[in-house]
């Protein structure tokens, strides 16, 4: 019997050690997959955060671009009243369709 048990447990010995080798194998495999899917989240938060870095860089120009368009638009119509420019479009008669073909003296200062 003692002997019988043996033969069963050496022909198992083989079995049990591909088993432990398949085992350790898949442990490697998942640390290994883990380390590049931790790799993967650090790329893709520093990716993230450099996005949001630009983000914000962009919002302030966007601002700064804003208040510009606010001030010139502003000097704008404080210029207009005394522009003589504008004065001599306005009688230029320009129609809907636009500019007339019709030759105009300048307005301007000499």
């Amino acid at each position: 019997m003692l002997l019988l048990q043996r033969c069963e447990s050496s022909g198992g010995d083989g079995d049990e050690d591909r088993r432990l080798k398949r085992r350790e194998n898949n442990r490697v495999a998942a640390k290994n997959s883990r380390k590049k899917q931790t790799q993967r989240a650090d790329e893709l938060h520093e990716a993230c955060e450099c996005l949001e870095q630009k983000n914000r860089q962009l919002k302030k120009e966007v601002q700064f671009l804003s208040e510009e368009q606010r001030r010139l638009t502003e000097a704008l119509k404080a210029h207009e009243p005394l522009c003589p420019i504008m004065h001599c479009v306005a009688n230029l008669g320009l129609g809907p369709l636009g500019p007339r073909d019709v030759e105009v003296p300048s307005c301007l200062p000499r």
